[in-house]
């Protein structure tokens, strides 16, 4: 009983030295995940088109041991034509939301560069039939919302903690500036 107690004692501290040695040839963790905000200029060029600052908001992380990029994006671009409230067609900014998929592109102890393709939709119109008391839209119900599709890419650069970078839709360009983690 002695020597197989012993016999485990023994295999548990040899287990537990070659995962501190593994542990230590490792190289150190980097920073795997972006957030991002930005903002820039609007495509608009006609009268039913929206000219406010384009916003977005934004992460990507990098899984591990992978160059695969995953991450979402939440922007406000493009136009929502807004025939809610009374209003008949009413130039409004459009809300889309969107998935990256990328890659790292190259990695230092220090800096990093990421690329992924933004895919996602975007609100086009709302409409409902109008109020008589009041509301949005006839009897209280929700308006319908129709969608558009949108894509894109979003490209950023790091310095240890703080990144730039750039996105690109087909509804507005943005400069982008965040933080890794």
């Amino acid at each position: 009983m002695i020597k197989f107690t012993g016999l485990l004692l023994a295999a548990f501290a040899s287990m537990q030295a070659s995962v501190a040695t593994a542990q230590d040839m490792a190289a150190p963790q980097l920073d795997r995940t972006t957030i991002y905000i930005g903002g820039g200029n609007a495509r608009s060029d006609g009268d039913y088109e929206s000219d406010k600052t384009p916003l977005s908001f934004g992460i990507m992380h990098q899984l591990s041991g992978r160059n695969l990029i995953l991450g979402a994006d939440l922007g406000r671009e493009g136009t929502l034509l807004d025939s809610t409230w009374g209003q008949d067609e009413a130039v409004e900014p459009a809300t889309s939301f969107n998935l990256l998929i990328g890659a790292n592109l190259a990695q230092t102890d220090r800096v990093r560069t990421d690329a992924a393709l933004l895919i996602g939709f975007r609100e086009d119109t709302k409409d409902c039939a109008d109020s008589y008391i009041g509301y949005r839209c006839y009897a209280n119900t929700a308006p319908e919302t129709s969608f558009e599709g949108n894509i894109g890419f979003v490209a950023n650069a790091s310095f240890r903690k703080m990144s730039l970078g750039i996105r690109a839709t087909g509804e507005s360009t943005q400069l982008l500036t965040g933080f890794r983690f």
